[in-house]
């Protein structure tokens, strides 16, 4: 067997270190404040700011309007235009706001974490772990009250098309008392902490999901088989509508459970 080379949680110092081994152990843990009120306000004031300047800036063009010939070039001429250090100025500000603007857009688009992911984060940081029969807490209290900041915070993990079937998983395999493998053994000896490989909990989820389509597909059309066969047309009709309004409905469900389909493609799905 290769040799696998792991930072183990025990190892970290307590206090930041500590948190930083956590949150690196498990990318759901990836846990931050996106600080959204900072953003705005940041983002109000240097739109401020330059609002101000644009009256400015259209003050002097009336200004250079009214004036002679040779001020006026200054219209027509970018290069006169913006000559004097008050511009330079304004387009670093401008620069500024477009930078803040670029940034609170990504922070905007990071994912919630779910729920199963916050509250894990939140007990390791009220319940600390154990050392030498001592329950020891990673941070100050004053420090771990980004974690119930639960509106302001994001995860840096993508959002997954199954994450809650990945927790069904996940509980289930705990369930079963499933044995990780020695790269996620070597993380912590905490039995309170639990890991899995992502790439097992992956092939479980694509299995059940793949065992669900083969479902919808099979049972649907043996029903309808089956009642083709039978001898009253009127009351053959009439399941077969019911049959294919059920699987519809129940394909439509799972596309909005398993995946990330918008409402207009699940309707041409549906519709199809």
């Amino acid at each position: 067997m290769s040799k696998c080379i792991v930072r183990k949680l025990e190892e970290c110092p307590n206090g930041y270190p500590k948190l930083a081994g956590f949150m690196d152990s498990e990318d759901t843990f990836g846990i931050y404040r996106r600080f959204g009120f900072l953003y705005s306000r940041v983002l109000l004031s240097k739109q401020d700011e330059l609002r101000r300047l644009e009256d400015t800036l259209d003050a002097m063009d009336r200004w250079d309007a009214t004036t002679s010939d040779q001020t006026r070039k200054c219209l027509k001429s970018q290069a006169k235009a913006f000559a004097s250090p008050s511009t330079n100025g304004s387009q670093t500000r401008k620069e500024l706001l477009r930078q803040f603007l670029l940034q609170a857009q990504q922070m905007v688009a990071l994912n919630k974490p779910a729920d199963r992911d916050h509250l894990s984060v939140q007990n390791f940081l009220e319940n600390g772990y154990e050392d030498n029969g001592q329950k020891l807490r990673p941070l100050m209290a004053a420090d771990s009250e980004f974690i119930y900041r639960k509106e302001d915070l994001v995860t840096l993990r993508p959002g997954r098309e199954s994450a809650w079937l990945d927790a069904f998983v996940e509980r289930l395999l705990k369930m079963i008392h499933c044995k990780p493998v020695q790269e996620t053994r070597l993380k912590s000896n905490n039995p309170h902490i639990q890991y899995y490989t992502k790439h097992r909990v992956d092939r479980l989820v694509t299995l059940i999901i793949s065992g669900i389509m083969l479902v919808l597909l099979v049972v649907p059309t043996y029903a309808l088989y089956r009642v083709t066969n039978m001898k009253e047309a009127s009351a053959t009709n009439a399941t077969c509508i019911g049959i294919l309004l059920v699987a519809t409905l129940i394909f439509s469900t799972v596309l909005s459970l398993f995946t990330k389909a918008k409402r207009y493609e699940i309707l041409g799905a549906s519709a199809a």
